[in-house]
């Protein structure tokens, strides 16, 4: 949704805004996710083996959306709240400072990664055609990296102006031509010559490349959703630390994510590749089944980050309870239909019947716990949007460190693989009633009293 000005965000219906902002980024959330999802399907049909190591490869690829997603969400945070504030010049440089940030970090990324790949994976367990399947698969991802964040970041100069219909239609175009492209490139067609698992990372990239293009026209041509003036541009570290408040411990807890993984990659090691096979595929619907909680997640976000700034207080505990309500009721759908049509769902990847019967129980399980994270979602997009980065955090080292890696282990030790996946269900459980807690506490305690201020 577009908003003409800020004042839209900060009267009106919450419920009518949420839904408004919240809908376009599902749509388009559904489609960068479909990057993955897409590849997934295709090399899925290469086999077993190279779904695991698209899974692994994933780990790393999850980094780099982290850094894409959190830096652009603190852009959009800090945007939100100058234009709360009534500051559109403050809003204009933060925009300017994206295209600087997005490159510089690309491409030191790209350089690292593709250096430290191979004795990166060998930690994780990944050895001979596991392995050459990984790197085949990274390396392209690598080259293609400093175009993803950039990407990213510029959806959150888009979503700060309250304009979510733009990234919808960027990430739109992106994922239609990796349509196109992945079978083409991975199997081969005419002339075309077959690139298996690396004609995968090729079509995400190349798509993501066209898609980029696009979003630098109606940035700098068309002039949306502001005129940036590029010859004005003068660096400012105060916009950088602003940006880093909240994109940084964004991308931290992004980031903690794939360690996470890595870890349960670790104790899924004496179950077997199937056991590793079927995470994979787990968390590949998770991440399906999470789009409703996300987009709300960042319409909470912009509204809180707006309203913050306008410094209407008690409208921010509006958004989020209402934010908590419409997420949890679309996730509890996708959730339940998951929960009754396990094996039709992990059939999709699935080739082999072990593999297949290990996912449909895992599905099964973990699908009753993912409806909860809404809570958990929604209240930390809170403390993004007032911009409490150090509290996302730590609210995420809390869930991921301290509660889901011990529980996990705990449950393999006690119940088996089962036990794992059971885990992970109470975890998603428990951390959305301690962070909703919690941010009941600083509201309370913080921002009811004006101990925090906007920026």
């Amino acid at each position: 949704m577009r908003f003409k000005s800020k004042e839209e965000l900060i009267t009106g219906s919450v419920y009518r805004h949420l839904l408004r902002l919240a809908i376009p980024m599902i749509i388009g959330f559904f489609f960068i996710t479909s990057y993955n999802f897409i590849d997934r399907f295709f090399v899925s049909r290469l086999g077993d083996l190279a779904t695991a190591a698209i899974g692994m490869a994933f780990l790393v690829q999850l980094v780099i959306i982290s850094l894409g997603s959190g830096i652009g969400i603190g852009v959009n945070s800090y945007i939100s709240r100058n234009l709360g504030a009534g500051n559109e010049d403050e809003a204009i440089d933060t925009a300017l400072h994206t295209f600087l940030l997005a490159i510089s970090i690309g491409i030191a990324f790209s350089i690292i990664g593709i250096l430290t790949q191979r004795a990166l994976f060998t930690i994780l367990g990944a050895d001979g055609e596991l392995l050459n399947l990984i790197i085949d698969y990274l390396t392209i991802i690598f080259v293609f990296t400093p175009i993803v964040l950039l990407s990213s970041f510029s959806n959150g100069i888009f979503q700060g102006w309250g304009d979510t219909v733009s990234p919808m239609k960027f990430m739109m175009v992106g994922t239609i031509l990796n349509m196109i492209l992945d079978p083409i490139l991975i199997f081969g067609l005419g002339p075309i010559p077959s690139l298996g698992i690396k004609g995968a990372a090729l079509a995400s990239g190349l798509g993501r490349s066209i898609a980029l293009l696009f979003t630098l026209f109606v940035l700098l041509i068309q002039k949306k959703p502001v005129q940036l003036l590029v010859s004005k541009f003068k660096f400012r570290w105060k916009i950088v630390k602003g940006i880093f408040q909240v994109g940084i411990p964004s991308s931290l807890s992004q980031i903690f994510t794939s360690i996470v993984m890595g870890t349960i990659f670790l104790i899924l090691k004496p179950f077997g590749s199937e056991a590793k096979a079927a995470y994979t595929i787990v968390f590949t619907y998770e991440i399906v089944v999470f789009l409703p909680a996300i987009g709300f997640s960042q319409a909470v976000t912009i509204m809180t980050g707006h309203n913050f700034g306008a410094r209407i207080i008690e409208r921010i505990r509006e958004i989020h309870s209402k934010g908590i309500i419409l997420s949890f009721f679309f996730m509890a759908v996708s959730s339940i239909i998951i929960m009754i049509f396990p094996k039709t769902f992990a059939g999709v990847f699935a080739q082999s019947e072990s593999v297949l019967e290990i996912t449909s129980t895992a599905l099964r399980i973990t699908a009753f716990g993912s409806m909860f994270i809404s809570i958990y979602i929604c209240s930390t997009a809170s403390f993004q949007g007032l911009g409490l980065g150090r509290q996302y955090l730590l609210a995420n080292i809390l869930r991921m460190f301290i509660l889901q890696v011990p529980v996990a282990f705990l449950g393999s030790l006690v119940l088996g693989l089962n036990g794992i996946w059971l885990g992970l269900m109470i975890v998603n459980i428990f951390s959305g009633i301690i962070i909703y807690a919690w941010f009941k506490y600083i509201f309370k305690k913080k921002i009811f009293t004006d101990e925090i201020s906007p920026l």
